[in-house]
């Protein structure tokens, strides 16, 4: 059996199912930890800590960098300007969401990423 996610091969009995998919426990455990944007409880608990200390890492400060200097950018566009997957910039974009540093909004049909201050249009 292979894993539905990664493709590697794991026994009947280490699989797990998630998402109408039976995958391996690393992939599993990937799923059950994907990060939530939209969480009032992570807003607040990040702002608070923000007021005492702000520590980002290099990777969000390059984010945040490069969300500065070239405005709204969609996803694939950010992963490869930064070489980076989707799921690290996903965590890492999470975290300067919950700081309310970064947004992510529609513009026309697509979904972009910007500054939190800036108005591409509804927040998303």
């Amino acid at each position: 059996m292979q894993c539905e996610k990664c493709g590697n091969v794991i026994g009947p009995e280490d699989a797990y199912e998630r998402a109408g998919k039976r995958v391996c426990e690393d992939c599993y455990l990937e799923m059950m930890s994907e990060p939530r944007l939209c969480d009032p409880w992570a807003v607040y608990a990040a702002k608070k800590s923000a007021e005492h200390h702000m520590t980002l890492t290099p990777l969000q400060e390059r984010l945040l960098s490069l969300l500065k200097e070239k405005g709204a950018l969609g996803e694939g566009e950010i992963c490869e300007t930064l070489g980076i997957s989707a799921d690290e910039f996903l965590s890492n974009f999470a975290t300067l969401r919950h700081m309310e540093l970064a947004r992510a909004c529609k513009k026309e049909d697509r979904v972009v990423f910007t500054l939190f201050g800036e108005q591409e249009g509804p927040s998303a």
